[in-house]
């Protein structure tokens, strides 16, 4: 199968379990000697501080032990505008004490601002499949043709699978702030993420995800893939039922 270049369908985002169209993914490990304070940071300070800026809607945080990157952590918005909002970059450029002692422990770390090119299911799940993908330099192929039409609905198909999700990095991935300047990190092109309820579900779905018609096309999923498994859910302001 020839994957194909070109926009994402005008419904690839309806009916999903994304609470918006704009979405940060970080992936990281922590130095052993800030691995407390991580977590401290993390659940009392950052999640909350991210999801009281208008537009955030959920930030979730996973986990797979031993493995090299030891967490993902996703914060989903309204949209693309959020991730460039005088909000949101008065907190970029302006991090806390905690903030920034704590992302010198950083390591190992992706950080990709994403759109949503091609969304299925319309729950979340416990486990997550986590793929990051990478362009050959020559090729200008997308992974959505594949994904879409192969892919996707074999995954869906399959007991478990609750949701799957095609995600491009952004321009604003490289935007140069006070923040980002405290830790180096990568931006992969595209990422892949399946929600599952089990993690056994989750991870038969890499067969399918991670497949030859990809590298053929020149794209490069990663080799570090992984499923985690879910540390902590909070939902934005105004994603709160009242």
């Amino acid at each position: 199968m020839t994957l194909q270049t070109g926009q994402h369908a005008d419904n690839a985002m309806a009916s999903t379990a994304l609470l918006g169209s704009g979405i940060v993914l970080v992936w990281n490990d922590i130095d052993e000697a800030g691995r407390a304070q991580f977590y401290e940071w993390h659940d009392k300070e950052h999640i909350p501080e991210r999801l009281a800026i208008p537009g955030f809607k959920r930030g979730r945080r996973l986990r797979r032990a031993g493995h090299s990157p030891e967490w993902l952590t996703m914060y989903e918005a309204a949209d693309l505008d959020v991730m460039s909002s005088p909000e949101y970059m008065t907190r970029l450029n302006t991090p806390t004490p905690a903030t920034t002692k704590t992302l010198t422990y950083f390591r190992n770390t992706s950080r990709a601002v994403c759109r949503p090119v091609f969304s299925v299911g319309e729950s979340t799940g416990g486990h997550v499949l986590a793929i990051r993908i990478d362009r050959a330099a020559s090729s200008d192929a997308t992974p959505e043709a594949y994904l879409r039409d192969v892919a996707f609905p074999q995954a869906m198909a399959s007991t478990g699978v609750l949701a799957c999700h095609l995600f491009a990095s952004d321009q604003a991935s490289f935007l140069d702030t006070e923040e980002s300047r405290t830790r180096a990190f990568d931006v992969p092109a595209w990422i892949v993420l399946v929600e599952a309820s089990t993690e056994e579900a989750a991870e038969r779905a890499r067969e399918w995800i991670d497949a030859p018609q990809l590298r053929d096309a020149g794209l490069r999923p990663r080799p570090d893939a992984a499923v985690y498994a879910l540390e902590i859910c909070r939902l934005g302001a105004s994603s709160r039922s009242t």
